[in-house]
């Protein structure tokens, strides 16, 4: 009698508490959608908008749990990237019109360094809402990576018009002016953007270090990078510029150089050679002959190492994300390209053998931006990157119709049109691009990062007389165990100045050396 009374009453407890129960375990996609929304934990938060998408798979609130999820697969905890690009494209797919995802696909692309696709989106946004300040900001940011600094300036000034408070555009202006080297007035933007305390003062500080250096004034410059230094101790630019300057200040005799490091863990090395193309000018095989020899001396010196000749845009893309993959946290991560390369819009390309050079708009979706690569390949956060790039510095759409490259094996590693779909190559109008690459100005977000080139802006580099290039050539000969890098590289320049000029031209290699400790390989 006692166990039927229990069951009487837990069956009216049922009956009364029933319905509650039943709304809290089963919830709307609305209503899992606050839950996502006010949860702090990126997981959990992620889960809350499957739920939504699991009872709402299309529509305007399926977009906007992509879009959710998007903006916490892309927190600085989690950079989970390519999902969160996945799940913003979803969003855009179900609701074209709102200007938030396509600023938030713009900040991804911006992570994974694809700066024209950054800007793209950021276009985008700016359309469907052009008083958002912000958005000029974000677009003037990737027209100064991409060397378009007139641009940037204009761009940034758009959004001081429409919100004079905004730390960031002034960061932006300023940072377009000082690479036009207009040292002053950004010294000025970077000092009214601490003023409107920028979010992140430890980049402006060192912003300020570098406009100092550039204008002469070492003590103002260790300064400022120290200051940026006491906020991010970690802070790579900042690391990399005070320790630079403070060499090139002992040059007059305080100490000496830095200890070298053998760095002699993972290696991993990209070596790409292209030589037959299929709308531009062949190289004749030695690109594809230079990469094989680095290769084998990469090998010898401990680099595991990939390598592709003749290698389409689709190729190098899935090459390019295989060695991010293998590079990730390696001692040492080294890129040597052998091919055709050029300038647009202030950027440098290079480019796979199927590039169609029909519309130089499209740049970006046809060949591989050296800026991109460069920043890219830090993000993979290894100790130490090198990127060397042995290519033709020369402008297909500037030259001539009907003008062919000369067929000697010692000619200019420089690109002629051969006609695309039949049509015939064409100049490109004023303002387009220009002979030779652009100088490339390294942002570390590691504290060792070197950039090699076979010849100086504005230059062309040239084919061999034999097997290999003049560059590579010289790279062979000097590229040994035991030897610093910095080394290797000014012997290299000197060599191949010396070839050069005994063959009746001059090529003069240039490098950028940011980083902190030198590498003895």
């Amino acid at each position: 009698m006692k166990h039927l009374s229990i069951f009487v009453l837990l069956l009216s407890l049922a009956v009364f508490f029933g319905p509650s129960i039943q709304a809290q375990s089963v919830r709307t996609a609305l209503q899992w959608m606050e839950l996502a929304d006010r949860e702090t934990d990126p997981q959990k938060a992620i889960g809350y908008y499957r739920e939504v998408l699991k009872i709402q798979p299309d529509g305007l609130t399926a977009a906007e749990a992509y879009h959710g999820s998007s903006v916490v697969r892309s927190l600085p905890a989690v950079k989970a990237y390519r999902e969160a690009l996945e799940d913003v494209n979803q969003a855009i797919r179900r609701d074209e019109g709102p200007a938030k995802y396509y600023a938030q696909r713009a900040y991804i692309y911006i992570q994974l360094s694809e700066y024209e696709r950054a800007a793209r989106d950021y276009q985008q946004a700016i359309n469907r809402a052009p008083s958002k300040a912000d958005y000029y900001s974000g677009l003037s940011y990737c027209q100064t990576k991409h060397g378009r600094f007139d641009e940037a300036e204009t761009t940034a000034q758009k959004g001081i018009d429409l919100n004079a408070n905004s730390p960031y555009a002034y960061r932006n202006r300023g940072r377009a002016r000082l690479r036009k080297g207009q040292v002053d007035v950004a010294i000025a933007d970077f000092q009214t953007s601490l003023k409107l305390k920028h979010g992140q003062l430890f980049r402006v500080y060192c912003d300020l270090g570098e406009a100092y250096e550039q204008k002469g004034e070492s003590q103002q410059a260790l300064k400022y990078y120290q200051q940026s230094l006491d906020i991010d101790p970690d802070f790579p630019d900042a690391l990399v510029g005070k320790a630079q300057l403070e060499q090139k200040l002992k040059i007059g005799g305080k100490t000496g150089a830095l200890p070298a490091s053998n760095f002699n863990g993972r290696r991993m090395a990209l070596v790409v050679g292209n030589s037959d193309y299929k709308n531009v000018n062949s190289l004749e095989g030695q690109p594809r002959n230079d990469a094989k020899a680095m290769q084998k001396r990469l090998t010898d010196l401990g680099f595991e190492t990939m390598l592709v000749t003749d290698v389409t845009r689709e190729g190098i893309d899935k090459t390019l994300l295989e060695f991010y993959k293998k590079a990730s946290k390696a001692d040492v991560a080294l890129v040597f390209y052998a091919g055709h390369g050029v300038q647009h819009r202030g950027e440098n390309y290079l480019l796979p053998v199927d590039a169609q050079l029909k519309n130089p708009e499209d740049m970006d979706l046809q060949a591989i931006s050296v800026t991109n690569l460069i920043d890219a390949i830090q993000k993979q956060e290894p100790r130490y990157c090198i990127i060397i790039i042995d290519a033709c510095r020369d402008d297909p759409f500037s030259k001539p119709p009907g003008t062919t490259a000369p067929a000697r094996k010692d000619s200019t590693r420089s690109v002629r049109l051969s006609g695309v779909a039949g049509e015939q190559p064409r100049p490109v109008s004023q303002g387009g691009l220009s002979r030779g690459f652009k100088r490339i100005h390294v942002e570390n977000s590691i504290n060792n990062c070197y950039v090699a080139l076979a010849t100086a802006p504005g230059s062309t580099a040239r084919n061999g007389p034999k097997e290999n290039g003049y560059y590579t050539a010289a790279l062979l000969a000097h590229l040994r165990r035991g030897r610093r890098i910095g080394d290797v590289f000014q012997d290299v320049r000197s060599e191949v100045i010396a070839q050069t000029q005994k063959n009746g031209f001059s090529q003069q290699p240039e490098y950028i050396d940011r980083t902190v400790e030198p590498l003895v390989l």
